[in-house]
């Protein structure tokens, strides 16, 4: 059964006896309460899609974190690699070094390419970075020593096919006749990857792990790549491998993902989130004013019907709380139409990417998209209600303040 105050407030609202600017007034703040809903859902949604797809494609691409040891290579590599591989929630690990270097055509002049070398083992790599799906002509499980792989931005800027031959001279000096120099070794390119990421596809090669190894005089590894099952993961795994490396006396080992190297951009879209949705809610606190004014011009219409109430028993109580009961449905009605709009949206719009990017703006992104969490969900739904709520308080509080003497007289 409705309590007294939601059946008055329910008949005010729904009167349409008279008050026709009342009743404007009324639908101008649900549909600006809706707007305002309806703006910081997409906004949110927006926010949230566009940190989550630049963190997706940045993890396919390379693995979910790398251990490294502080002393330089790794120690005992085949050992560690195994203590990995059995740490809890590791889906795949492989090791690689990593040099910077020139690359550059024998025989052709003009300035080398900056690149940066990644060396790999070419049996478990793939199964720690989707980078290499798109390998071709061969996989690349079937590079061998003395053979590299380029990114397409960076063949098709060179002119370079597979078979062609390469020199890439790292940032490791040896002593030459003329004195230091940097080391150089020629390959034979061997396949062409395309991971439409322009950091990787243009700057980035990959060689077999032996090369790097001979060419640093060791071993060793540099650093194990590891994968975990997904993202939210990488935190736990992290830790495990850690602590499976570092007990029994094994210390030094550390490691590092994408989110910490690139913690300022994830930083920054997170500050951009809430700005633009602090900057949106603007417009909910803009239709509280219409709440109010709706609601005062209730109070001097039905200033004689108050009066009655109070002279037949009501309370001045029960009187604030039937505005403050207007109020909350206004909110709730702008809320629902909001939520009703935007969601629907949201799920339509991302399921079949129907708002596309130009290839300029983001090279890994071709379309926007729009990622609903439910505690954002929830945010926007409370935030108009208690705006609603506190925008009635004025109002509620002048009508409980009538003397039902003088509302009757003043009739």
């Amino acid at each position: 059964m409705r309590s007294f105050e939601a059946y008055v407030a329910n008949r005010y609202l729904t009167t349409r006896k008279k008050g026709a600017f009342v009743r404007v007034m009324v639908r101008f703040a649900r549909w600006g309460i809706a707007l305002g809903v309806f703006a910081m859902v997409i906004t949110l949604a927006l926010m949230n899609g566009f940190r989550e797809e630049i963190q997706a494609n940045l993890f396919s691409a390379t693995a979910h974190f790398s251990v490294f040891h502080l002393a330089g290579d790794i120690p005992d590599t085949a050992a560690a690699l195994k203590i990995v591989r059995g740490a809890k929630g590791v889906q795949a690990a492989s090791p690689m070094r990593f040099e910077k270097g020139l690359l550059r055509l024998p025989g052709v002049d003009g300035p080398p390419e900056a690149v940066a070398v990644k060396a790999i083992d070419p049996g478990s790599a793939h199964a720690t970075s989707s980078i290499f799906d798109s390998v071709k002509p061969l996989g690349i499980e079937q590079l061998k020593e003395g053979e590299i792989v380029l990114g397409r931005e960076l063949a098709n800027r060179l002119r370079l096919r597979v078979g062609d031959t390469v020199a890439v001279a790292t940032l490791r000096l040896q002593l030459g006749l003329s004195g230091l120099q940097p080391k150089l070794q020629a390959f034979t390119v061997a396949g062409i990857f395309q991971s439409h990421i322009s950091e990787y596809d243009t700057n980035w090669v990959f060689v077999h792990l032996l090369d790097a190894e001979r060419l640093a005089r060791t071993d060793q590894a540099e650093m194990i790549e590891v994968r975990a099952a997904d993202i939210e993961a990488i935190g736990d795994v992290k830790a495990a491998v850690l602590a499976a490396l570092n007990r029994e006396g094994r210390g030094g080992f550390m490691a590092t993902d994408l989110r910490e190297t690139n913690k300022p951009l994830f930083a920054a879209l997170k500050v951009e989130k809430w700005i633009f949705t602090a900057i949106l809610s603007l417009i909910v606190l803009v239709a509280a004013f219409n709440i109010v004014a709706s609601l005062v011009l209730f109070v001097t219409e039905k200033r004689r019907d108050l009066g009655v109430l109070l002279s037949l028993g009501a309370t001045p109580r029960q009187i604030q709380h039937l505005f403050e009961w207007q109020g909350l449905r206004i909110g709730a009605v702008g809320t629902l139409w909001g939520l009703g709009l935007s969601v629907p949206f949201c799920l339509v719009a991302d399921r079949y990417k129907l708002i596309k990017l130009p290839s300029a703006v983001y090279d890994f992104i071709t379309y926007i998209p729009f990622r609903l969490h439910f505690s954002d969900l929830l945010l926007v739904t409370i935030f108009p209600l208690l705006v609603a709520w506190w925008a009635s308080r004025y109002p509620a509080k002048r009508a409980a303040a009538l003397d039902p003497v003088d509302a009757l007289r003043a009739e």
